[in-house]
């Protein structure tokens, strides 16, 4: 058994209503059924649209009031023509302006909406709207009389690629259902009133196919709004539709970012940690059953071995939960200086220059010479600061063993590790973060007669203030 939905039953009995009475007025005078249907119609979607407007905020609301005010003068316009067609008679130019009237709210709001919305409106989403009005401007050009009707079908073909274009940008949201609606309701008029005009508005053919499209015109408003009524259909905006989807992009990428950072965390906690634990522990055992201070000594290095790996953990949570980056001008160095007190390892510090960063800055330079004094066997290092082509250089140079060329690309990776001394792996990855969060860049080469140079560009003050 197929169950229907509520609006295709009030679908099919709207163009029931709409279509039948005038298919028997020729044999039963069905005028007044037609015109209780015409104003009835009208009446309910003016009270749909009141009650949308009242439970509607924003861009629906303001819809909505454009559309109430529409159909109040297509009411007056139908009530009015109504009458005259009671007494036998229709004067246009008595209906005209309550029919000018019922375009004015509507044309406003859709210019309005879609200029709001043109970098939307591509060559693709053109073809529709443009291949109607075509259809409309050369039905009108072969049909229409130099008359009143005139102005309104012209308005008629503004509307419709008004409205048309909006429905072909919105086509795939729930939105669309607004666009359709007037798109539909004036595609119907307007083959009405080519007819009327070139029937010369003869009351009695108005009950025939032009009252058939004008009635389907009004159920066409009556389905929608109660379609929108029933479902809370909401009028989006693009531009701010895209940047809340800019800004969901962003909070995936940073819960992704986080996810692999945790990843990252668990894996050296549980195993690199752990590890020296392990290691810890059976030098522990090993000292005391033999006395001997060296297993000692061992111990006590692996101690601080594992809180450095701590410490490093700790970093890489800090800068990938950090929510904001919030850069200043940052004495690069004295930064460097400040790392170099931690090491008894000769390092020299050449130049001064002044970098665009935060406290995560201090990371950057840590790693970097720890990488270097750690793993490269050197007997010194040099850190070079300048500013070359408005950015802050800084190099890191080392005179050891210097970086396989097959593993340069590996380097910044995250737990990329290599050689006996290697550690976590984490410290360049953190550098790499730091330095992308900056908008900078890192990089290595080979230094001169041998070793490694790392090299971090970042943004001076002055390019800073550029951007």
């Amino acid at each position: 058994m197929i169950i229907m939905d509520k609006r295709v039953y009030l679908a099919i009995m709207l163009i029931l209503c709409s279509v039948l009475p005038s298919a028997l007025h020729p044999i039963y005078s069905t005028g007044l059924f037609i015109n209780f249907f015409s104003l009835s119609a009208i009446i309910l979607s003016i009270f749909l649209a009141f009650l949308i407007y009242r439970a509607s905020e924003g861009e629906t609301r303001f819809f909505m009031k454009c559309l109430s005010l529409s159909l109040i003068f297509q009411l007056i316009f139908i009530a009015s023509a109504v009458n005259m067609l009671l007494h036998g008679t229709f004067e246009l130019s008595l209906l005209f302006v309550p029919a000018l009237l019922t375009y004015l709210p509507l044309a406003v709001y859709g210019i309005r909406k879609l200029s709001l919305e043109i970098k939307f409106l591509t060559p693709n989403r053109l073809i529709l709207p443009t291949l109607f009005s075509v259809a409309l401007f050369i039905t009108i050009f072969m049909t229409s009389k130099p008359d009143l009707m005139l102005p309104l079908l012209l308005l008629d073909l503004i509307i419709v690629f008004v409205f048309l274009s909006l429905l072909s940008v919105y086509l795939n949201a729930e939105t669309y259902i607004y666009w359709l609606m007037v798109s539909l309701a004036f595609i119907l008029q307007f083959p009405a009133k080519v007819l009327l005009s070139l029937n010369n508005y003869n009351p009695d053919y108005f009950y025939t196919i032009p009252a058939i499209l004008y009635n389907l015109s009004l159920s066409t408003y009556l389905l929608c709004l109660y379609d929108i009524y029933s479902r809370r259909v909401k009028i989006l905006n693009l531009k701010e539709l895209e940047e809340k989807l800019r800004n969901y992009s962003i909070l995936l990428d940073k819960l992704n970012e986080l996810k692999e950072a945790f990843r990252l965390m668990n894996q050296a906690l549980r195993y690199d940690v752990l590890k020296k634990l392990q290691i810890i522990s059976g030098y522990v055992e090993s000292y005391e059953l033999t006395n001997d201070p060296s297993f000692l000594q061992k111990a006590v290095k692996n101690v601080k071995e594992c809180g450095e790996y701590i410490e490093k953990i700790g970093s890489l949570e800090k800068v990938i939960s950090s929510e904001k980056v919030e850069l200043r001008p940052i004495d690069v160095k004295k930064v460097v200086e400040e790392v170099k007190a931690n090491y008894e390892k000769e390092i020299i510090v050449k130049g001064f220059c002044t970098a665009m960063g935060d406290d995560n800055l201090y990371l950057v330079i840590e790693n970097l010479i720890d990488n270097a004094v750690r793993h490269s066997g050197t007997d010194r290092v040099e850190v070079v600061l300048s500013e070359i082509g408005g950015e802050v250089e800084i190099r890191v140079i080392d005179y050891g063993t210097g970086i396989p060329a097959e593993i340069k690309k590996e380097l910044f990776k995250e737990a990329f590790r290599y050689g006996e001394s290697a550690g976590l792996g984490l410290g360049l990855y953190i550098v790499k973060k730091i330095v992308e969060r900056y908008g900078g860049r890192v990089w290595v080469e080979d230094s001169k007669p041998k070793g490694a140079t790392f090299v971090v560009r970042l943004r001076t003050t002055q390019t800073s203030e550029h951007q």
